[in-house]
């Protein structure tokens, strides 16, 4: 291509991993889109926290008896993913694609 030229390049994104992601595509020097973005997934991580709470069953030990919560959490297994805290990313990280 010569200087002053545009063309236009087409990719896909596609998640061929084991978990869900969401992902946005915008203009990274718009400052107001990306604030409206990093809205939405804040209201949509409250919605999820949320339902989770109202969704959580009753915790039963193995004979299906009813468990107080302080022995749920006590038998509660670890976080899947063997990820550490310090690993995690941490939600709107952004990448910049130059």
């Amino acid at each position: 291509m010569q200087y002053g030229e545009t063309t236009t390049r087409t990719f896909e994104i596609r998640n061929e991993g084991l978990f869900d992601f969401k992902y946005a595509i915008c203009d990274f020097n718009n400052e107001d889109e990306k604030a409206k973005i990093r809205e939405e997934r804040k209201k949509e991580a409250e919605e999820r926290a949320l339902g989770q709470k109202k969704e959580e069953p009753d915790p039963k030990d193995a004979k299906g008896k009813k468990l107080d919560p302080k022995a749920a959490a006590a038998k509660a297994p670890p976080p899947k993913g063997g990820k550490a805290a310090a690993e995690v990313v941490p939600e709107g990280t952004v990448v910049q694609v130059t």
